[in-house]
This record gives C-alpha cells, sequence and structure tokens, in this order.
C-alpha cells in the first residue's frame, strides 16, 4: 500500500510539474521517513483563490500585503484580486503618503470602505503614516486598525506627523517670553524650529497663513537672541524673503507673531 502510495505521488508530482495543477480525489498522507520526503515543494505565490499557499508566502503575507496610494481613499492591489470583501479579511498595507481625515480603503476596486480605529472613531489625519505598515480586518461593514493610533489633534490644529500637532494660523504679535507662556497656558507649546519647518514643507498652502515671522523654540538662545521664522534670511547669499528655509533672529523683548504645537 505505501508503494503504491509513493507511486501514486511520484506521478502526481510528475504531473504536477508539468501541468502546475493537483487534483487529486483521496487524500494523500506524506508518510516517509525523512523530513523532507514528507513535504510539497515548488510552490510558487498563489495567483487565484483556489490557489495553495506556500509556507513562504503565508509568512511574508504575499496575499494579503500591498503598498497603499492616496490619502482620502487608499488605493490598494492584492494578488490574487479578491471577489468581495468578507468578514475576517485581514489587510497588511504599506501607505505612500500620510492619511487625511475620515480615510478610506479601496480594495482592487472593491468600493471604498471606511478604516476605523480604537472605540469605533474614524481615523486622524496621519494616523498611517508613509513606510509605516498597518494592519487591518473586516468586521463585515468596515476595517477595523489592528494596533495603537495617536490622539487626535484639538480644534484648531492639524496633524503634521504621528507625532505632533500645530496650530491652522498664528496668534497675534507679542514678545517671545508672552508667546512661551502663552502655548504652556493652554497645555501646548512654542513650536519648535524643525516642526515648524516641517509643516511648513508639508502642509499644502501653509506660507498663506504666515503673514509675518513667527517665533519658534521653547528658550531663547541667549539673553538678546530668539529665533523667528517665514521671513529673513534662507542662510544663502539671497536677499531676503519669505518662505520656509528663510528666518533669523531678534530680541526676544521685541513683538512676532506665534502658533502652538502639540504632542499627539
Amino acid at each position: 500500500m505505501k508503494r503504491c502510495l509513493a507511486l501514486t505521488t511520484a506521478v502526481l508530482a510528475s504531473i504536477g510539474s508539468t501541468l502546475g495543477q493537483w487534483d487529486v480525489p483521496v487524500p494523500v498522507v506524506l508518510n516517509g521517513s525523512l523530513p523532507e520526503h514528507r513535504q510539497v515543494t515548488g510552490l510558487s505565490d498563489p495567483v487565484d483563490s483556489s490557489a495553495a499557499v506556500s509556507m513562504a508566502a503565508a509568512r511574508d503575507n504575499a496575499t494579503t500585503y500591498a503598498t497603499a496610494a492616496g490619502t482620502s481613499v487608499l488605493e490598494v492591489a492584492l494578488n490574487p484580486a479578491p471577489t468581495a470583501y468578507t468578514a475576517g479579511m485581514v489587510l497588511h498595507l504599506l501607505p505612500l503618503e500620510a492619511n487625511s481625515t475620515a480615510a478610506q480603503v479601496n480594495v482592487n476596486g472593491l468600493g471604498p470602505v471606511p478604516i476605523l480605529k480604537q472605540g469605533g472613531l474614524p481615523l486622524d489625519s496621519a494616523d498611517l503614516f508613509p513606510g509605516i505598515p498597518a494592519r487591518m480586518v473586516f468586521d463585515g461593514s468596515s476595517f477595523l486598525l489592528l494596533g495603537s493610533t495617536y490622539l487626535p489633534c484639538r480644534s484648531g490644529f492639524s496633524a503634521v506627523a504621528r507625532e505632533f500637532c500645530i496650530e491652522d494660523s498664528s496668534r497675534t504679535a507679542v514678545n517671545f517670553y508672552t508667546a512661551a507662556a502663552n502655548c504652556t497656558a493652554m497645555g501646548a507649546r512654542l513650536c519648535t524650529f524643525s516642526e515648524w519647518t516641517h509643516a511648513c514643507r508639508v502642509i499644502p498652502g501653509f506660507m498663506n497663513t504666515v503673514p509675518s515671522f513667527e517665533w519658534v523654540d521653547h528658550a531663547a538662545n541667549n539673553a538678546t537672541d530668539a529665533k523667528r521664522v517665514g521671513q529673513g534670511s534662507d542662510g544663502s547669499n539671497n536677499p531676503e524673503s519669505s518662505g520656509c528655509t528663510y528666518g533669523g533672529t531678534s530680541a526676544p523683548t521685541n513683538t512676532a507673531r506665534y502658533r502652538c504645537c502639540t504632542n499627539r
């Protein structure tokens, strides 16, 4: 019986290597004496929903992993393509951009589906960050994000990255010390130089909210100078102007506009 089974398996393996598909009407028992005689090898990544999956494909999440393009609707293309959303469906995606508020996901053109985080809440902007893999499961109506997310930004603030939020507009000009104290009083802080410049580069139209230079950093550089950005020099021979890379220093007793930042 074992000989017959071994012969049958060998013949099937020969046929399988030619056709790439087995159709066995009875159970195949792999009972060789050595581990390498009790396995099926050579399986490629599946190309349709009924194909067998190798351990390598399962470990690599080959059927559930894809990059995600877009911000409000994340477009994902799995291979093989699913024919429908099904409860329990797991999705691993790698965002190419930070998401916008209440983002959805569209898998292989099946239609946009909401992505929810803990508490059934829609995503806040930048909950999914470029290059950081996200794992989610379909519950029958929405994809539920598995793992931790960051707190939403308070009203009047926007998420720039997963780490911090920045005010949407600058505040009335005051001296540096008052600006720092005002941000602290509202449970925030004066934006650092790096936070301000990063927000300026990634938020569309940010410079339209900068009517004049703004204070940055938690403390003055020394007794006579504090940093301000948005207008001034960019460190080259270009004349003073305005932009994300322009700035300088001023006496902290002078006045300038400012905006606050918070952690997420």
